[in-house]
């Protein structure tokens, strides 16, 4: 099979977007399918910087199916007409699957695929992660919302996250000719437990409670009402926010946690980058997701890494979390997104430590079908049976 990766991305980037395509190209062609993706690079030393992106990611080489066909650009408007020029011709030289994970790249594709007049056996497939024009106004959402339905219409799969965005989709969009749903998953090759679960809890250790938080700090996530549920529970627990994006935000939060009186009981890391995230939790007893909305977090990656990480979870009660959380077996949920449901929850999890125990061991169990790896081996074999009938002209 040959996949043409869509999606536009100019580098160094270490955006949660720029992680999820670069990544999953790398797992497609370390599932020993011909990957192409192309990358907007500096003039110089371009390779130097793709080199160290997927070292980050875990990847000690990069499979050699994956095609970096990179782009020394990084100005926008040039580098996405070569983008396009370059997609057009990689889309004349035979058969190829086009995987975009947004809807403009989805669109192009079928644009391009359209302009080939059935030259080649080509798909398109769209890996819907939000429904982007619910997040606009006005006329950008109703331009976002017709390259929604053209894609829908239009593209031979629609993969979505999680069965949430499905059924969000249902009434909004067109039915697609063909859906599947696929669960983002985490990257196994920089996430592992952080502790022998068979060992006593933290707390017991060296008493107190430490909750922690990974990721942005941005409006949505819920941290504020973290900051206040910490304010309602007792003086022992303590919480630590792994990030510390954007700037403006940490400063507002610690303005925050000053007015709630819980200063001295909150610890900001920075930004970490993704292999050192777990060394913050090693020493952690709850791993907090309080969310405060779904409009953009249909299926948070840190739900995923948690579950690699093999630690506890809290979390408010959004339905892509779920879907895949068990209440009680994976995570604990509260009954709502405010502070005192949070603090209920946490409350209810850190005076148990067989129950956090259980659930170290449940998270880790569920974690191995969840990965990135397995997800991409997954959507091959799906490609495989649902988008060519001559499965000789695909492998």
């Amino acid at each position: 099979m040959r996949i043409l990766y869509c999606q536009k991305m100019i580098f160094p980037n270490q955006s949660a977007h720029a992680l999820h395509t670069g990544m999953t190209a790398a797992n497609f062609a370390e599932a020993g399918c011909e990957t192409h993706y192309y990358p907007g690079t500096p003039l110089v030393g371009g390779k130097a910087v793709m080199d160290g992106f997927y070292s980050r990611l875990g990847f000690a080489c990069q499979p050699a199916p994956l095609r970096l066909d990179t782009i020394p650009c990084r100005q926008k408007g040039l580098y996405g007409a070569a983008f396009r020029a370059r997609l057009w011709l990689a889309m004349q030289s035979g058969p190829a699957l086009c995987f975009a994970s947004s809807v403009k790249e989805a669109v192009m594709a079928l644009e391009l695929r359209a302009f080939s007049r059935g030259k080649h056996d080509l798909r398109v497939v769209f890996e819907a992660h939000h429904l982007i024009s619910r997040l606009k106004d006005g006329r950008e959402a109703e331009r976002l919302h017709a390259l929604e339905r053209r894609a829908f219409t239009e593209a031979d799969m629609v993969v979505f996250n999680c069965r949430a965005l499905r059924d969000d989709a249902g009434g909004y969009l067109p039915e697609p000719a063909t859906s599947a749903v696929s669960p983002l998953g985490y990257n196994e090759k920089v996430i592992r437990a952080v502790r022998d679960p068979a060992r006593s809890e933290p707390s017991e250790e060296r008493g107190g409670v430490r909750l922690a938080y990974v990721g942005s700090i941005q409006p949505g996530k819920g941290v504020e009402n973290l900051v206040r549920a910490l304010a309602r529970l007792p003086e022992d627990y303590s919480l630590t926010i792994v990030g510390g994006w954007p700037q403006s935000r940490v400063e507002a939060i610690a303005r925050l946690a000053a007015e709630c009186s819980t200063a001295s009981r909150l610890t900001f890391t920075g930004v970490v980058e993704q292999q050192k995230v777990g060394d913050f939790l090693a020493d952690c007893d709850i791993y907090v997701i309080p969310l405060g909305t779904e409009r953009d977090f249909y299926a948070p990656i840190k739900m995923f890494e948690a579950l690699g990480f093999g630690v506890p979870v809290v979390a408010t009660p959004m339905a892509s979390l779920r879907q895949t959380l068990t209440d009680g077996e994976n995570a604990l949920f509260a009954t709502g997104p405010d502070p005192a449901s949070l603090a209920s929850a946490l409350l209810r999890l850190g005076n148990n430590p067989l129950l956090r125990k259980r659930m170290r061991l449940n998270n880790l169990e569920a974690a191995k079908q969840l990965t990135a790896g397995q997800r991409a081996r997954d959507l091959l074999a799906l490609f495989a049976k649902e988008l060519w009938r001559d499965r000789e002209t695909l492998i």
